[in-house]
């Protein structure tokens, strides 16, 4: 009796697609791999999976600038525009990739990625931040001057007689207590008071938050105050990830910022599930694989410097 056949693997275009993407950006990319590549495409699944991605990524890049208008019109060579384009969508492409970590870098004050740091400060104060974190810091005044650049930082106050402000983009915080949290999100920005009381304030409104109350805020609007658990907002300085309720696009760039990497989520509606449980944030390449094996995700690296999520 003759054995049976070894079932063939699934190909699995999207998996095809983003190693096909990965590769072609190589630079030992020659003729023979673009050649094979053009084969690949061949198949109508295939060339579907890699305009997707294609798509995604276009979506991702920095608009060049708006030329100039020009008096006299010259002839240019078309191959040197092209190349020059080019050239002008990378260079653009990488300072979008690179710049949080050039702003971090030009701080007063900051931290790596997967780098917890605290800071005493001249006036008796103490700044824990977060990974990827950065603030700058002016004593000097008679109002004590604090930027937070990226990141999440957690404030106990020396009280000195003077008073002290935090500046977040045109947002400023006007702290009179001894203890709170200042984090920037993707979308939002984060007050969160331990002790004593902290005022928001953005153009004509306001808002004043007490002890175990955060508010959130962005560019054109403060949110309304809420009622926090302190155990689950501070969890971090410990190296924990306290998720209760929190959206998964969140949690994902949590995890991955802890490993220098942005997320990519393909799925857009699973941006919006909701996710809880405790995830160590020392470990963040081991919590996001439970997380994605929680979740039913595939997780892909590129290029070092994102991680897709589908």
């Amino acid at each position: 009796m003759s054995p049976m056949p070894a079932l063939q693997p699934t190909p699995d275009p999207e998996q095809e697609a983003l190693d096909w993407f990965s590769r072609l950006r190589q630079p030992g990319c020659d003729e023979a791999l673009r050649q094979a590549f053009a084969s690949w495409c061949q198949d109508p699944l295939n060339a579907r999976a890699y305009a997707q991605l294609e798509a995604y990524w276009q979506q991702l890049q920095v608009p060049a600038a708006r030329p100039r208008p020009r008096i006299a019109k010259v002839r240019r060579n078309r191959t040197g525009l092209c190349l020059a384009l080019l050239f002008l969508l990378l260079v653009g492409a990488l300072a979008w990739l690179y710049w949080p970590v050039m702003q971090r870098l030009g701080s007063e004050l900051h931290t790596d990625s997967g780098e917890r740091r605290s800071v005493r400060l001249a006036d008796g104060s103490t700044l824990h931040l977060d990974s990827a974190s950065a603030m700058n810091v002016d004593l000097r005044g008679r109002t004590r001057q604090l930027h937070l650049v990226q990141g999440q930082v957690y404030l106990e106050v020396m009280l000195d007689g003077r008073a002290m402000e935090v500046q977040v983009d045109d947002t400023r915080i006007q702290v009179f207590g001894t203890r709170l949290q200042i984090a920037r999100h993707a979308d939002y920005d984060e007050l969160v008071v331990f002790g004593g009381k902290a005022a928001v304030l953005q153009g004509g409104d306001q808002r004043l938050v007490n002890a175990g109350e955060r508010v959130t805020f962005s560019e054109s609007r403060i949110n309304p105050v809420e009622k926090i658990d302190a155990k689950l907002a501070d969890a971090w300085r410990n190296g924990q990830l306290k998720a209760r309720n929190l959206p998964l696009s969140e949690v994902l760039e949590r995890l991955a910022d802890y490993r220098g990497q942005r997320v990519w989520l393909l799925n857009e509606q699973a941006a919006y599930q909701r996710v809880s449980g405790d995830f160590d944030l020392d470990h963040p390449a081991q919590s996001l694989e439970r997380l994605a094996a929680d979740q039913q995700l595939r997780l892909h690296n590129l290029l070092g410097h994102w991680l897709i999520v589908r």
